[in-house]
């Protein structure tokens, strides 16, 4: 009679282990480990761009009289590159309208009674813009990392500068062309068309990008060049 009762027990207490046991597998989740995202990705806005071009502007203006670099930083103020970063490459790109900044130079030339300006104000905006984009038309067709687009009633200007390669390990953005601004200045000692390497970091969400570069000036004189550029990323 105790096998009769013992038997039911034991067939009893094994449903429960197995129903125990089943309670534990399903209680039990799969944890995944998410790899951390790349705080470059994404697209960046630069900041104080008026900055970056005064300073650069006085590198290749060092010894001439003209105020080029405060009448030209002051009309362009406004604009606002961006730096698009997807993986380990990078475009810098940027519009820029040209009228007012032609339009402030004839001003002041002809304040100063400068003969080397003629004309009306309205046919040296167009004159200058259409002398500047032929020579950024040559740069279109040499096929390069640097392109060009035109609105001619706006006298506007959209740059693209691709093939810019960040090398993480070195803490580096290499620039197969250097950059810079409408055939206006170059954020670089050299010419543009020479690879650059700038050093690049990142603090309180800021990214900056810096250049120092040795120069001889005309006069046998010799600088370093420090080149600086901010962005700050744009909220997605």
């Amino acid at each position: 009679m105790f096998k009769q009762y013992l038997k039911p027990l034991f067939i009893a207490g094994c449903s429960l282990l197995m129903l125990a046991g089943c309670g534990n597998q399903t209680a039990t989740t799969t944890t995944t480990t998410t790899a951390p995202s790349n705080p470059l990705e994404g697209k960046w806005e630069q900041i104080d761009f008026r900055s970056t071009l005064e300073r650069s502007l006085g590198y290749e203006e060092f010894s001439s009289r003209l105020p080029r670099r405060l009448i030209y930083s002051d009309a362009f103020k406004d604009v606002t590159p961006t730096l698009t970063i997807t993986g380990d490459s990078a475009v810098y790109d940027l519009t820029a309208t040209t009228n007012v900044a032609v339009g402030n130079f004839y001003d002041y030339a002809k304040a100063q009674k400068l003969t080397s300006v003629q004309g009306t104000k309205e046919q040296y905006i167009k004159n200058q813009y259409e002398d500047l984009k032929k020579q950024l038309e040559i740069y279109n067709n040499m096929k390069g990392p640097l392109s060009f687009e035109f609105n001619d009633e706006k006298y506007e200007i959209h740059q693209t500068l691709k093939e810019i390669t960040i090398n993480e390990s070195a803490g580096t953005f290499e620039f197969k062309n250097a950059p810079m601004f409408i055939d206006l200045v170059t954020f670089s000692n050299e010419k543009f068309v020479k690879p650059v390497s700038y050093k690049y970091s990142i603090e309180d969400g800021i990214l900056t990008l810096t250049l120092e570069q040795p120069k001889t000036l005309s006069g046998g004189e010799k600088i370093v060049g420090y080149f600086t550029m901010r962005f700050k990323k744009v909220a997605e």
